[in-house]
């Protein structure tokens, strides 16, 4: 439309900017940036057989297990979010979906063929508890389908992280970071590509939406020119990244494993 969407009333102690009606107005279904067009991506590149069974964690309201099921997998949807969840309304009722959060997965050991994460890591209050509930549920060799937020500037992490705001913006990892933190877990990144365009993309429909980024961080409740500087300063990009659950933990940040060399792509 032509008028800026208004701001909902604002939320109370950390704003969960993902819940915000106005953004999903501007995202769609997906609540991130790329959308499905990122994860059939992902899949095709992960390349996982007929009836392989995957795990989609921080669903939302469905619209990435919905796609999986659709591609021949057997989909299972998590989310902490009883409002996300209740939005799956128009999804077939045979779907599988259960409330919970990332870092205490309610499914046993060795459960999936492939677990994604979009946009939802750096939303987690352990981020190495969450990779390592990620590791414990894929069987040996499955395969992590990983996309979030990179700061570009880490030194920004620190002001950014200060703000009262539940969203991938503030919480993004450096490149180095995620490395480590999914070496420690026992993956082995086997494929990496930023995917920065996919969020100038959303930064840009946010502004033809709310007429500024300033009035869209607004809509949390805070500064919007506060939040807006913090949020410049880490330069934020996208990526996306394939992981292989390996059958033993190397640690020290390691990108390969014996066989397999990390590809490494970029969009820019």
């Amino acid at each position: 439309s032509d008028e800026p969407i208004s701001c909902e009333a604002a939320m109370s102690d950390s704003c969960r900017v993902y819940e915000l009606e106005g953004v999903q107005r501007v995202t769609g279904e997906t609540i991130r940036p790329g959308g499905l067009a990122l994860t059939q991506r992902a899949l095709a590149l992960a390349n996982l057989p007929a009836g392989a069974r995957a795990l989609d964690v921080g669903c939302g309201a469905g619209a990435t297990v919905a796609y999986l099921a659709e591609s021949g997998l057997r989909a299972v949807g998590l989310d902490p979010s009883a409002k996300l969840l209740r939005q799956r309304d128009n999804l077939s009722p045979q779907l599988a979906f259960s409330q919970g959060r990332g870092e205490n997965l309610p499914f046993a050991a060795g459960q999936f063929d492939a677990l994604s994460a979009e946009c939802c890591l750096s939303l987690m209050d352990d981020v190495a508890g969450a990779l390592a509930e990620f590791a414990r549920v894929l069987r040996p060799g499955g395969t992590l389908l990983l996309s979030d937020m990179l700061a570009g500037n880490p030194a920004g992490l620190t002001a950014a992280r200060r703000l009262p705001l539940s969203c991938c913006v503030t919480r993004a990892f450096s490149r180095s970071q995620i490395a480590s933190l999914l070496a420690d877990a026992g993956f082995a990144i086997t494929f990496w590509e930023d995917n920065s365009e996919a969020l100038k993309q959303l930064t840009v429909q946010i502004i033809w939406e709310y007429g500024s980024l300033a009035n869209f961080w607004r809509c949390s409740g805070e500064d919007g020119a506060e939040v807006g500087t913090a949020v410049a300063a880490l330069k934020p990009g996208y990526f996306l990244l394939l992981g292989r659950k390996r059958d033993t933990k190397l640690h020290g940040g390691d990108t390969e494993h014996a066989g397999t060399a990390i590809r490494n792509t970029s969009s820019a």
